[in-house]
């Protein structure tokens, strides 16, 4: 659902690399992506991987920064007071007999995130491309020479 619009999705479970250390793995994408979403159920709520892992994800510069996201799923029944390092984040309800609507929700947020990224990529180089253009004028002002 999410490929659909061209984002790239990890799941260690389904990238299998036999002999790999699957820990270096997760937490070497954790570093490459733009944002993590963490599906937390009746069962992965006593994960300690799960929780490593959104631990590791909060300790990011990027996440420090505003540059990173995380994007808690929280099946529906689950006591938001055991949260655990997801605790005080806004999250989207996960039904598991009802899933379709949590990820459509989700589909339409990293949309968005992806287009606001593409945005601000655009918004950099076209500022990249005044200041070069901007230095190369004041460069040829100082030399007495003219572009225009």
């Amino acid at each position: 659902m999410i490929s659909k619009f061209g984002i790239e999705v990890f799941v260690a479970e389904w990238q299998l690399s036999p002999g790999e250390n699957i820990s270096n793995k997760v937490l070497r994408n954790i570093d490459k992506a733009d944002c993590m979403v963490v599906l937390l159920t009746a069962h992965g709520i006593r994960s300690n991987w799960v929780q490593q892992e959104v631990g590791y994800a909060l300790r990011k510069k990027k996440w420090r920064e505003g540059k990173y996201v995380i994007i808690p799923l929280i099946e529906k029944g689950i006591d938001k007071n055991s949260l655990g390092a997801l605790e005080g984040l806004e999250y989207i309800e996960y039904d598991p007999y009802n899933p379709h609507l949590s990820l459509n929700k989700l589909s339409i947020f990293i949309k968005a995130l992806k287009l606001k990224k593409n945005y601000e990529e655009k918004t950099l180089w076209v500022v990249g491309g005044i200041a070069a253009f901007l230095m190369l004028l004041a460069y040829a002002e100082e030399k007495n020479e003219h572009f225009l």
